[in-house]
């Protein structure tokens, strides 16, 4: 892949191929934000279909939900290149010369810069699939019975999404130096989880019942 492609411009096989490489990006960071972008996907199109005569009294919130979720969509497409760009920083900084004090003091300073936008990108995908995860849980109990499932599905995707972007923002933790930083990002982190896992697991109850 040249260096002017972006990922979130190929094609689905390209994109697999890319990851399954031996290189560091894209990795992990990089699915978590498009898995986001396709559970928001899924929840937008499910609320689309809950529009119509037959759901006028439901499609201003339907609507207003899929138009929420198609920003956070682009928001998450936006992630998928820059937590690949995050990374390659980091290893341009792991890669600079260590020969004297000064060169070690400007390489550590350097790594440590680039580990917080490796860590604040994932921090972000997760904050991005929190927001969308909310907007699926708030339609699911009115959106149309023939796409419930759809809408289960992008719920699963999202929280899977914010579960994915989490270990990548505790791996780049374990490097840091600036505590205060890592720890504030640490209990943010643990705190979207908690957040996530009850709408994930409201939804699902909802939409498995309406699948009976």
């Amino acid at each position: 892949m040249t260096t002017a492609t972006r990922l979130v411009d190929l094609s689905l096989s390209q994109f697999t191929e890319e990851l399954a490489r031996r290189t560091a990006t894209p990795g992990g960071g990089s699915v978590a934000a498009h898995l986001a972008a396709q559970g928001a996907a899924l929840a937008a199109m499910a609320f689309r279909f809950t529009t119509g005569a037959k759901f006028a009294a439901l499609e201003g919130d339907m609507t207003r939900r899929a138009d929420e979720l198609d920003k956070l969509r682009a928001r998450s497409l936006e992630l998928v290149d820059r937590d690949s760009r995050a990374y390659d920083e980091v290893s341009a900084a792991y890669k600079l010369p260590k020969g004297t004090d000064d060169e070690k003091s400007a390489r550590a300073a350097r790594i440590e810069s680039a580990l917080k936008t490796a860590l604040d990108v994932p921090y972000e995908t997760m904050q991005t699939a929190l927001a969308a995860l909310s907007l699926c849980a708030a339609g699911a109990a009115d959106v149309n019975a023939n796409v419930a499932s759809d809408c289960g599905a992008g719920a699963l995707a999202l929280s899977a999404a914010l579960e994915a972007a989490w270990l990548n923002v505790a791996v780049n933790a374990r490097s840091m130096q600036d505590a205060h930083f890592v720890r504030a990002h640490m209990d943010g982190g643990e705190r979207m989880r908690r957040e996530a896992r009850g709408l994930a697991e409201r939804t699902l109850r909802t939409i498995e019942g309406r699948l009976k």
